[in-house]
């Protein structure tokens, strides 16, 4: 079992690539290559189909890495531990985010995190869609994460914040002298969708109305979304922390029926997750009372 590396193994799935798990992981790629040819010996299985391109998981290497994971996760708890014990405060925390917190929050949530604890990293992995983001918490991707709806998962969470969920429109829209926008109206002018509209508490608000948009496009970019917005080819709803500062001249409105989500921070579990995952989400919730 000491010739099993989930680091590398879990890292090598991820990539697709011997090349690309050295480089992340500071190795020489024939040194990858042998250590996941010793744990194919070592366990008789063929973990990785190689390819032309790269590699891939064979069926028995995609059987074995919910327990990669999990060997890697209690390894990092591991260390995290005999740190803790001998007075050390170092350790990463590897933490979920979304596009809208990582520009008006986690710069300053690390700016005080780092200078009481600067010997720990903080890895940040985006992930817009809530689901998922619940998933990579409860199988160990990630110590701790933000989410944007009702957590569905048995994770220790936490509420940070109630935010608006405002409609844009361009200067030159029907509805750009109008204070709020009208619900009735949702169906009745092209929209533009995000790419996870269904995870982030905004679809329901169609939902709930029995109400099929008018989408004229689908983006994955929030800011592309809006450049689309600037030339009057559809309204769009973003929450009202995305909204700040934003590069365009929009007309921001709420609705005339008021649209809450909340985001939240949570960790599989506030017994076992490593002190400075503990620290981190302390941290976070702090800076959010004393600065929203």
């Amino acid at each position: 079992m000491d010739k099993m590396n989930a680091n590398v193994f879990l890292t090598v799935a991820q990539e697709g690539s011997f090349r690309k798990a050295a480089d992340a992981l500071g190795y020489t790629q024939a040194g990858i290559s042998y250590i996941i040819s010793t744990m194919e010996e070592l366990t008789g299985l063929c973990l990785f189909i190689r390819e032309h391109g790269g590699v891939r998981l064979s069926t028995e290497g995609a059987a074995l890495l919910p327990l990669f994971r999990q060997l890697n996760r209690c390894e990092q708890q591991l260390k995290q531990a005999i740190d803790e014990l001998n007075g050390l405060e170092k350790g990463i925390v590897r933490v979920q985010i979304f596009d809208s917190i990582s520009i008006h929050w986690i710069p300053n949530i690390i700016k005080e995190f780092h200078a009481d604890y600067p010997h720990i990293q903080i890895e940040l992995i985006t992930e817009e869609d809530s689901l998922r983001a619940e998933e990579m918490v409860l199988n160990g991707e990630v110590d701790c994460g933000f989410f944007l709806t009702e957590v569905s998962a048995k994770l220790d969470v936490f509420p940070l914040m109630e935010e608006s969920l405002k409609a844009i429109v361009s200067l030159e829209h029907p509805l750009a002298q109008e204070t709020c926008f009208p619900m009735k109206e949702l169906g009745n002018y092209p929209y533009i969708s995000m790419k996870y509209d269904d995870n982030t508490g905004i679809r329901g608000i169609f939902q709930k109305r029995g109400v099929t948009p008018d989408t004229a496009f689908c983006m994955d970019n929030d800011y592309a979304a809006m450049a689309m917005v600037s030339k009057n080819l559809g309204y769009c709803i973003f929450p009202e922390l995305l909204l700040q500062d934003i590069p365009y001249e929009l007309h921001c409105m709420e609705f005339d029926e008021p649209q809450k989500r909340t985001i939240s921070i949570g960790t599989r579990s506030m017994e076992t997750c490593s002190m400075a995952c503990r620290k981190f989400i302390a941290y976070t919730r702090r800076w959010v009372e004393e600065n929203t």
